[in-house]
């Protein structure tokens, strides 16, 4: 049903402004009118809230925002507080003022007597389809407040998992980009000066001195091009890099990078361990799981592998059995997915699982942390030590001629 956009004047003068849902202008009106309030601009909306232009409601929901909604909504259904009642509560909340339009249009949509997650659905801009498919189970079988509570138990969980990835990335990043920067500065602005202090010397110049040099010339005729292809090719070649065959090549060059690799792998699978146990234990089949995971994997290497356990499910095979046939899974995951096969606990040896690999994850990232910032460091002074040898070389070398 279309979303119209409107602001009013309430029964007190103040002016209102939110979203309403209705067949058309002249019916938005009327329910407009029906909860006294005097409509003075309607016009219609986006069909999804979260794409209305120029209001607050129109930014989607961050990570730590849907765990955030998640724990509240999961707390408010808890206490026996209907579900309509919550959402209006949130609605008043400073909190969510960003977000306050789309939160009146999810309420109005229930309040119209359409299903919670069919109203999200539509918006889209708030739970992500793993979410939502819980949360439609739960609706289903009645039990929405348990699925709240999973969803913010598994939201918080990613939120870990980012931080853990930015923690991982963050610290050579910075080293990197520092080192480059001091590297680019000495070999564009100090060498270029040795070199024309030392430009009338007749005498031979250290080998390290004429490579520092000939690097300096080549950073600064070859520089900028490379600079601008680089730029052109990761800008007019995105539809190249979008074609699944080059993204699954680039993926598994990635995959066999040495730690980083390894880390990437763990922490996909830990994702998709979490996510398979928070839909299972809320009651979605693992065929459905599988699908859902499938359908919204980022990685074309994670995608074909959860295609060729779908087809697997489908043909009546076993989890454990479809897993080990692609070779994408790790054997502690198959194991522990053939024990919960066999004692009917699949969904807690998941979790188990998952906190296997997020317990390896955090040891690897700490190890990573600890051998990258003395590397680096050597790293950085080995090359800036290069540099001054190859500028200080001939100064000492005249000197000791003169």
């Amino acid at each position: 049903m279309p979303l119209f956009s409107y602001k009013a004047y309430d029964s007190h003068g103040d002016e209102q402004a939110g979203l309403i849902d209705a067949s058309d202008l002249g019916e938005a009106r009327k329910r407009l009118l029906e909860r006294v309030l005097i409509p003075f601009e309607i016009e219609l909306s986006s069909s999804k809230a979260a794409d209305v232009t120029g209001s607050p409601g129109g930014a989607s929901f961050s990570l730590g925002e849907r765990a955030r909604l998640s724990r509240q909504l999961a707390a408010l259904l808890r206490g026996g507080v209907p579900l309509v009642r919550a959402l209006s509560g949130l609605e008043s909340q400073e909190a969510w003022a960003s977000h306050r339009l789309v939160l009146t249009a999810v309420r109005e949509g229930i309040e119209r007597g359409r299903d919670f997650s069919t109203v999200l659905t539509d918006i889209g801009s708030i739970f992500d389809p793993f979410s939502l498919s819980v949360i439609r189970v739960g609706e289903a079988t009645g039990k929405l407040d348990l699925a709240f509570a999973e969803l913010a138990t598994h939201l918080n969980s990613r939120l870990e998992h980012r931080r853990r990835l930015i923690a991982a990335l963050t610290y050579p990043a910075i080293m990197g980009l520092t080192a480059a920067g001091v590297l680019t500065f000495l070999l564009t602005y100090l060498v270029p000066m040795v070199e024309k202090i030392f430009s009338d010397m007749h005498g031979r110049l250290p080998v390290i001195t004429l490579i520092l040099i000939a690097a300096s010339d080549a950073i600064r005729t070859w520089g900028p091009w490379a600079l601008a292809i680089l730029l052109a090719t990761l800008i007019l070649g995105r539809p190249l890099f979008s074609r699944p065959e080059v993204r699954l090549a680039l993926e598994g060059v990635i995959f066999r990078l040495p730690l980083l690799g390894r880390f990437l792998e763990e922490m996909r699978l830990e994702a998709w361990a979490r996510n398979t146990s928070m839909m299972a234990r809320c009651g979605v089949t693992l065929l459905d799981t599988v699908r859902v995971a499938r359908a919204n994997a980022a990685s074309m290497r994670e995608r074909e592998t959860l295609g060729s356990v779908e087809a697997a499910l489908v043909k009546g095979r076993s989890l454990s059995a479809a897993m080990r046939e692609t070779g994408g899974f790790s054997a502690m995951i198959i194991q522990m997915i053939e024990a919960g096969e066999a004692s009917g606990e699949v969904p807690r040896m998941l979790e188990e699982a998952a906190g296997e690999l997020a317990a390896d994850g955090a040891a690897r990232t700490e190890m990573m942390l600890n051998l990258l910032e003395p590397l680096l460091i050597i790293a950085m002074g080995f090359v800036v030590g290069a540099i001054m040898i190859g500028v200080l070389l001939p100064i000492y070398e005249m000197n000791r001629l003169m």
